[in-house]
């Protein structure tokens, strides 16, 4: 599980996980005490966790636990004591944290990015918090092994620019999603101090994977503030 930790101000500290496959199923649609246990050894807190659904929804959690179950792709709160989680197998999973005391946990697959969940994901922090906004990416699925459609390429590159277009390791057109990821948070002028991390499909430690294995299983990103 890879922690992170980020100094805020009015005396809040911020912290991000991501699990691997190594830490179990995180996917909301098996619920039960393993899956509260499983969230219970990453932190003991009430979790906000979304029904995702690849758009741009973003739910603002004014309690702990609060919109849990919420069909969004987004969460966003100034609430200390709250966990924002989100599900992923080769989307990326994004933490933002404002500097003076806010977080976001977003779900950012290609349906997501071309919706505009980053930007507006971004655009509801700053309401809460004001400040300069930094981020982590989790690890997602790298071109080497995403094989996608010309079409779709083409309107991901008509937003993001040129940079999402790559190859796989077969040669046949793919999308880069880190790429992606980080022109959406770049043009949103959100500062990236961790990730995006190795490819789910391929990489190490090992990942659940959707495109690569076919995986119903999922891991997950979380980010809560604690008072220092």
């Amino acid at each position: 599980m890879r922690g992170l930790e980020l100094d805020l101000a009015a005396g809040r500290l911020a912290r991000v996980a991501c699990t691997t496959a190594a830490d179990g199923d995180f996917a909301v649609d098996r619920p039960g005490p393993d899956l509260d246990e499983r969230r219970g050894r990453v932190v003991e807190l009430p979790w906000t966790w979304l029904h995702q659904v690849h758009g741009a929804d973003v739910v603002v959690v004014d309690a702990p636990g609060a919109g849990a179950g919420t069909a969004a792709d987004a969460a966003v709160t100034d609430v200390v004591g709250a966990a924002l989680a989100v599900q992923t197998a080769d989307c990326a999973p994004i933490a933002l944290v404002g500097e003076r005391g806010a977080i976001a946990a977003v779900h950012a697959g290609w349906r997501g990015l071309a919706a505009g969940v980053v930007e507006r994901a971004v655009d509801r922090l700053r309401q809460l918090d004001g400040g300069a906004v930094r981020a982590a990416v989790g690890p997602c699925i790298h071109p080497e092994c995403y094989e996608f459609g010309a079409a779709e390429l083409d309107l991901l590159a008509a937003r993001y620019g040129d940079r999402v277009r790559a190859t796989t390791a077969d040669g046949a057109p793919a999308l880069d999603l880190p790429a992606a990821v980080l022109a959406a948070l770049d043009g949103a002028d959100v500062e990236v101090v961790a990730g995006p991390g190795h490819c789910t499909a391929c990489g190490t430690p090992p990942m659940f994977s959707h495109r690569a294995r076919r995986d119903t299983a999922r891991q997950a990103l979380v980010v809560w503030m604690e008072a220092r």
